[in-house]
């Protein structure tokens, strides 16, 4: 679009539509690792492992909500 020089509103809808796609990705594979890897990991009987996920979910949300 850039390249086409098409009107500089119409890219910034694009660029909106993407980065809001991007974002429903994302909120399906969080799901997914929530469902699956999060929920095995904390149920485990291994602390460790249990607080690495902890960790982990932490700096995912934390990236997430920027």
């Amino acid at each position: 679009m850039v390249i086409d020089e098409r009107y500089c509103a119409d890219i910034l809808v694009q660029i909106a539509a993407v980065q809001e796609s991007l974002r429903s990705v994302a909120r399906v594979m969080l799901r997914n690792h929530l469902e699956h890897c999060a929920s095995e990991a904390i149920r485990s009987n291994d602390a460790t492992r249990r607080e690495r996920m902890y960790d982990e979910l932490t700096e995912l949300f934390g990236k997430l909500v920027r």
